[in-house]
């Protein structure tokens, strides 16, 4: 049955701040038929519907970056909480999650949800979080041609590589952060700069020590600055280059999560609070073609999953679909996922897709420099509220552009 619903009270609720916007009422719900009922009114009483998106603040570039990027369905390279909706219960308990690893807490969660719910994009949104709490992020696509999860290197150089700060979102942190290091060097002194690496191992001390002689002004070196730089992303080095510049042992499986709170401490006397990685499942682990793949990938996973209590300021995040959970029990004999560790993604429903539809007419507003005339708005609204639509978000996005360019 129906929950009875106050659409006078609505309509007048709304007329008096001049706009109707779903975020003021929370915990509205409603049927379609309710929802139709709603927009025959508010039109009516000619009642501007969704100015949520009237709050987006972009320049017209930001605003072509993110058309032009979502046209391709590709995440843009900007924020994208501009056109995020519907994700607030994910948002706060990342958030609470970051809080606890921030002081030197780890963690490691899954996030379950099916093929065209959004699951890319929520990553990119939970980058944006861990950005404002002063976290390094990597974002991994995990897939069987170009980073399989059953080779234990491969991802974690994918992890250091795609490591990113929030002020250099399009450079590696990987190299952003030892030039931070350099400049802490020339600021602070020596000594600072001392006290900054003085828990590290003695390895990673000798990695610093020669990306700072290497980047010298008087004798600069690019191969001894690519060898540090290939040492700390876990490549494959002959031990005879390592000690030349006084490293020992390479990275390898059996260290590189340890070394990666090594590194997650010497970015926190940086100023950042940690490291989150965010891992993408491009490919399920069981449409692995060998078993002994998947067998390989499902003890990867387990040992990150294991050596990450020991590995404080990091913060692992899986997201995979249903069939995951469905397929890793027989793998994992001494561990199970609980609910609690589990982000369960939803589909967005009626009411948020119609936000979303109107945060693009805006942003496309803004990105051509002319108002969407109202007859594409409509059609946006007429999608987004089709009972019979059941295609992904990102083809809903893509439609949305699609229109949106027709009404050009």
């Amino acid at each position: 049955m129906a929950q009875k619903i106050d659409l006078l009270g609505i309509i007048q609720q709304a007329r008096e701040r001049g706009y109707f916007d779903f975020t003021d009422f929370p915990g509205l719900t409603m049927n379609f038929e309710q929802f139709k009922e709603l927009s025959s009114l508010l039109e009516k009483k000619k009642i501007p519907f969704g100015t949520v998106s009237s709050a987006i603040k972009l320049t017209q570039q930001e605003a072509l970056l993110i058309v032009n990027s979502l046209r391709k369905g590709v995440p843009p390279p900007i924020d994208v909480t501009h056109f995020s909706v519907g994700r607030k219960n994910l948002e706060d308990r990342f958030s609470k999650d970051l809080q606890a690893v921030g002081q030197s807490a780890s963690r490691v969660r899954f996030m379950n949800a099916d093929y065209g719910y959004g699951k890319t994009h929520s990553l990119y949104l939970l980058r944006e979080i861990a950005f404002r709490q002063e976290f390094i992020v990597s974002i991994v696509t995990l897939s069987q041609n170009s980073c399989p999860i059953h080779d234990f290197m491969a991802v974690y150089d994918r992890i250091m590589w795609n490591l990113r700060t929030r002020e250099e979102r399009n450079k590696p942190a990987i190299e952003s952060v030892l030039d931070k290091w350099l400049q802490a060097i020339r600021e602070k002194g020596e000594e600072r700069a001392r006290q900054i690496i003085k828990a590290l191992p003695d390895d990673l001390k000798s990695a610093l020590h020669a990306y700072h002689e290497s980047v010298s002004p008087v004798r600069p070196n690019e191969e001894k600055r690519l060898l540090v730089l290939n040492y700390v992303s876990g490549k494959s080095i002959y031990l005879r280059d390592l000690r030349r510049i006084e490293i020992n042992n390479r990275i390898d499986s059996s260290n590189a999560l340890i070394m990666l709170g090594y590194m997650a401490s010497l970015y926190r006397n940086l100023n950042f609070r940690g490291i989150c990685i965010l891992f993408d499942e491009a490919d399920p682990i069981h449409s692995f073609a060998k078993f002994e793949h998947q067998d390989q990938a499902y003890s990867n996973l387990f040992q990150i999953i294991q050596q990450s209590q020991t590995t404080p300021f990091c913060y692992f995040l899986y997201a995979t679909t249903p069939s995951f959970f469905d397929n890793y029990a027989p793998y994992w004999h001494t561990h199970k996922i609980k609910d609690g560790d589990i982000f369960e993604l939803e589909k967005l429903d009626v009411f948020e897709l119609q936000r979303l539809s109107l945060t693009l007419c805006k942003i496309y507003s803004i990105a051509k420099g002319a108002k969407v005339p109202n007859n594409i708005e409509q059609r946006l609204r007429n999608l987004a509220s089709d009972p019979s639509f059941s295609d992904t978000i990102g083809n809903f996005v893509r439609r949305c552009i699609a229109i949106l360019d027709e009404g050009r």
